[in-house]
């Protein structure tokens, strides 16, 4: 890959919500006296918020995956399919799967989470050959239609490996895609924590009591191994399982974490108000599960970097409306101690999810 040295610039790693933001941003007001590129290992962008109502079958795969050829036309900017090997923050340098060095005056990271395989591996034998893993979300949604075949010929017993929000309302929408006509059973296995622990109390109640109705087990139980058509737990229960889906253990790609960046105790990125690391002021990163109102901030603040200004202070406070799925549309709205479900609640979340996607490449 060719980049002019002239000319600053701009790597954006990562496909991520924010980043459609800064592309949109650069499409309508010009990328001025730098170079932008985006690097991405496919050129689409998968909701994840609506990836539950894939599995659920209320949407096509066309509904929640975006080709990204159209935004990246109007912004201008010039697209790497690669993955990424590694990054060298001292020499600004991003190592990419294609084989290129490319160099950076500012970086800015929005990538998927990852499920760091030899790890998952090392505290779940077994998982690598047996496990369906729900990330990265491309390979999932080519898969899925798979298991969902499999369920059409003969009853699957299948395990939701999940801990959190996501991994209940994909272990809600695999019982309503897969039970039928055969009767499939879904068992969601929490690990050692409480499920929705963290969570307001009101979700906490309404989900626990959907589940049951969707006759979904829980087990609050770590898996240990996964060996053939058996899970085992630290109980020392085993499960019989056709299909282990692993939705835990998800989080920040093994090169970012092994990049020089600072660090907190517990291994965290140490980021600044601004989304920049501490360390490295020349790196910007989004967490994972921060806000829309985040790529706006982070549009300004690497014009900021590259062109000098004001910096913006990024909205990271987490809204206080939880919105679950049940995939049967029906859905649970939660506002600290009120709460509210129904199908008018599904209807109202479908037509918000499509909104926001829509949004993201809307001219």
């Amino acid at each position: 890959m060719t980049v002019n040295l002239s000319r600053k610039h701009l790597v954006l790693m990562g496909a991520g919500r924010a980043h459609l933001q800064v592309l949109k941003g650069l499409a309508r007001h010009g990328s001025g006296d730098m170079n932008v590129t985006l690097v991405a290992p496919t050129p689409y962008y998968i909701e994840g918020a609506m990836l539950p109502g894939y599995v659920a079958g209320d949407y096509a795969l066309e509904d929640i995956r975006v080709p990204l050829d159209p935004l990246v036309e109007a912004s201008g900017v010039a697209f790497a399919p690669a993955h990424v090997l590694g990054l060298d923050p001292a020499a600004r340098r991003v190592q990419l799967s294609s084989g290129d060095a490319l160099p950076y005056d500012v970086l800015s990271i929005d990538v998927e989470p990852v499920a760091d395989r030899d790890h998952i591996e090392a505290a779940i034998p077994g998982a690598r050959r047996n496990a369906l893993f729900t990330r990265p979300l491309e390979a999932f949604v080519q898969l899925w239609p798979q298991l969902q075949g499999l369920a059409r010929e003969r009853p699957l017993q299948v395990a939701v490996l999940a801990d959190g929000l996501a991994g209940v309302e994909l272990a809600m929408a695999c019982a309503h895609a897969l039970t039928a006509p055969h009767g499939s059973r879904v068992t969601l296995v929490t690990g050692a924590e409480p499920l929705l622990a963290g969570q307001p109390p009101t979700l906490q109640r309404r989900v626990l009591a959907r589940l049951k109705s969707l006759n979904i087990t829980v087990l609050q139980d770590r898996c240990t191994a996964i060996d053939g058509r058996t899970v085992h737990l630290a109980g020392g229960a085993t499960l019989v399982c056709d299909a282990p889906l692993l939705a835990a253990g998800a989080g920040t790609p093994a090169w970012l974490l092994q990049s020089g960046l600072q660090t907190d105790e517990a291994g965290a990125l140490v980021l600044n108000e601004r989304l920049q690391s501490d360390s490295h002021r020349q790196v910007f990163v989004v967490p994972d599960g921060a806000p829309a109102e985040v790529g706006p901030v982070l549009e300004a603040n690497l014009r900021t970097a590259l062109g000098g200004g004001s910096f913006k202070k990024a909205p990271l406070d987490a809204s206080r409306l939880r919105v679950v799925g049940c995939g049967d549309g029906h859905a649970i709205a939660v506002w600290g101690s009120l709460g509210l479900e129904g199908r008018e609640v599904g209807q109202w979340k479908d037509r918000r999810d499509r909104r926001q996607l829509a949004a993201l490449f809307a001219p």
